[in-house]
């Protein structure tokens, strides 16, 4: 319960030498030292909710802390996507364990200026932008799940595939890669992402079942693709 978290979080400040009452107006712990003034928002779960709180008390205090439970995994993807959204904001991190009532501070109340995680993340930024060049048809819907994307690396499979396909079934990587017109044809059917081909000789593939059913599930994307 959220009054599990009051104590501990209340005592951590004021060994600090703050001044603490609870539920002083809306706010579910707010303190004072001098001229500071801080407020915690206690919630059992770091949602939507606690994020929303917290950013409403930023209106009328300065600083502004979410205390919560200690996450069984502060690595995990999910916690470091929430931190993430705390900094932008501005907004603390105080954990308190379950078992022991330690306290710590998973993240200052300082924003973090987007720059800042921009810079860190110049290879993802990069690697979007190329993606999206290289893809040719873009008929992806966005918003589903478990749905075969089409990027540009399986673009350039389906045209490798339909090459093979042209040729009779099975051919020569050189006769493969020059028909489909993509430089890494040999690299895609020796790493067969998608189980399309298999390699009956040195530098001969042919087109498997599972390729065979691809050409057709994916017949409106290969005309596309060879229309240009």
């Amino acid at each position: 319960m959220e009054k599990d978290l009051f104590v501990p979080i209340k005592k951590y400040f004021e060994k600090q030498g703050f001044v603490c009452d609870g539920e002083v107006g809306d706010i579910d712990l707010y303190m004072e030292r001098g001229d500071e003034k801080i407020a915690v928002e206690l919630k059992t779960e770091l949602n939507f909710r606690a994020l929303q709180q917290a950013a409403l008390r930023q209106k009328i205090v300065e600083t502004v802390y979410i205390g919560t439970f200690t996450p069984k995994s502060m690595r995990s993807s999910a916690f470091r996507d929430k931190l993430y959204l705390l900094k932008r904001l501005g907004i603390g991190l105080i954990v308190v364990s379950k078992r022991s009532k330690e306290v710590g501070i998973a993240s200052e109340p300082v924003v973090s200026e987007l720059s800042e995680f921009q810079k860190r993340n110049s290879r993802k930024k990069k690697a979007l932008t190329e993606e999206f060049k290289k893809r040719r048809t873009k008929n992806n819907i966005g918003g589903v799940r478990g749905e075969k994307l089409i990027t540009s690396y399986r673009e350039d499979a389906l045209l490798v595939l339909d090459a093979v396909a042209e040729l009779g079934g099975s051919a020569k990587t050189k006769e493969i890669r020059k028909l489909s017109g993509i430089d890494k044809a040999t690299d895609i059917m020796y790493r067969n992402p998608y189980g399309w081909f298999e390699r009956i000789g040195d530098g001969v593939y042919k087109a498997t079942d599972s390729g065979y059913a691809a050409l057709e599930e994916f017949e409106d994307t290969i005309y596309k693709l060879k229309r240009g």
